[in-house]
């Protein structure tokens, strides 16, 4: 997260004036992508830029605000499922600043589509957050804390849940090739941007068609996990799909 948001903010003209972590590589690592300087003390963290962003995990985020309580400027966390208030009893002005997209340092990330959602501590930081999200976003809306943790639900179930069963596992202990599955992947997500998920779904359970989804099972009896997971969410495909079955949706 803060290896992202420092490059695209620096290559948008922002100065990124310093870059902290009690790990002193790290720092170096994400200071070298946005010419900054690195720091591991908290004293010698700049104390007159006007934006700073705790890119952290969602547990140390009042860990990290305790160490640098008082400062001026706007202080932000980068998290999804983490209240704006946690921020209040440590800064005068405090905000969000979330982009609701997943993140991997290897992978190269563009942001100019990514939502990014905001939120401050009273109207006027809301706007100058709000203005630095737009530098790197075409995409920024004002969400409250509850708001935010609901969009971050859903993206777990969009994109946490879905990667974890793409069946890695099943394809590895069958001495199957993963490679294999990648355009159904590419097609699947495709088809769930253009005509959405409920027009996307295919597959034995919305057809019900019991039999192969027993056949399935079969294949899982050594995973009773898995037979559990198989068996709830086709319950909850079938349930979902209350209309007449399409012959032409495919037999995938």
């Amino acid at each position: 997260m803060a290896l992202h948001i420092s490059r695209h903010l620096y290559l948008a003209g922002h100065q990124v004036s310093c870059v902290w972590s009690r790990s002193i590589e790290k720092a170096r690592e994400v200071a070298a992508a946005c010419g900054s300087i690195a720091a591991a003390d908290p004293e010698e963290v700049p104390q007159d830029a006007d934006f700073y962003l705790l890119a952290v995990s969602d547990n140390a985020i009042a860990e990290v605000a305790a160490l640098f309580q008082g400062r001026q400027g706007i202080w932000m966390h980068a998290a999804g499922a983490v209240s704006m208030d946690q921020l209040a009893r440590y800064f005068k002005n405090y905000g969000v600043f979330y982009p609701l997209q997943t993140i991997s340092s290897s992978r190269q990330l563009s942001f100019d589509d990514t939502p990014f959602l905001v939120e401050g501590s009273s109207p006027g930081v809301s706007g100058k957050i709000r203005r630095l999200a737009s530098s790197i976003s075409e995409r920024v809306l004002d969400m409250d804390s509850q708001g935010r943790m609901e969009m971050h639900l859903a993206a777990v179930f969009a994109n946490n849940f879905s990667n974890h069963m793409l069946a890695s596992q099943f394809m590895k202990e069958k001495g199957k090739d993963f490679s294999l599955l990648e355009p159904l992947i590419r097609e699947t997500f495709e088809k769930i941007v253009k005509i959405g998920p409920s027009g996307a779904q295919t597959g034995p359970a919305v057809r019900g068609d019991q039999e192969t989804m027993k056949k399935h099972l079969l294949l899982l009896k050594g995973h009773p996990e898995w037979e559990k997971m198989y068996t709830f969410v086709s319950r909850d495909i079938e349930r979902s799909c209350n209309k007449l079955i399409d012959p032409e949706r495919g037999n995938d």
